[in-house]
């Protein structure tokens, strides 16, 4: 039941990523594909590599390589999946920083029994500043929010 066009100004987006999507529901579509979330630290080892870099690139932010806030990146909204590869990882992994911020595993309990577990997104979204789209920093949030920005990329255990 998910349409993209909400987010993309009533244009169909085949290549866009999946939006608005909450923690639990990113966690079940994993499931479902024979898959999981990955975790903060595999997130980050993914972005990274063996590097300290503040982006999959290098520690200088090049508004090509990624869809953060603004249009200088050639997008006002969410672009295809793949639009950047000049900020492709170390791994070859795409889009880890920007486009849409991606849900981990991990939770971030409560500080009081009344607060519910928050959850982890990282790597910016398209209307993220810059020092939201580096590799280290954590967005944390309510696992229950759909925001527009929110979506997910699933992992897979090596055999």
């Amino acid at each position: 039941d998910y349409s993209e066009t909400i987010f993309t100004e009533n244009k169909t987006c085949p290549d866009c990523p999946a939006m608005a999507i909450d923690w639990k529901s990113a966690e079940q579509y994993c499931r479902w594909a024979g898959k999981r979330l990955p975790s903060e630290v595999e997130w980050e080892a993914a972005a990274k590599g063996s590097t300290d870099n503040l982006w999959p690139w290098g520690n200088r932010f090049y508004e090509k390589y990624t869809n953060a806030l603004g249009e200088n990146d050639g997008f006002t909204g969410p672009a295809p999946v793949g639009s950047f590869p000049a900020g492709t990882s170390f791994f070859g992994v795409s889009d880890m920083t920007g486009n849409v911020w991606e849900w981990v595993s991990d939770e971030v309990p409560g500080s009081s029994e009344q607060e519910p577990i928050r959850r982890i997104v990282k790597g910016g979204g398209w209307r993220s500043k810059i020092s939201e789209t580096t590799i280290n920093f954590q967005n944390v949030v309510s696992g229950d929010l759909q925001n527009p920005t929110f979506g997910f990329r699933c992992a897979k255990n090596l055999r």
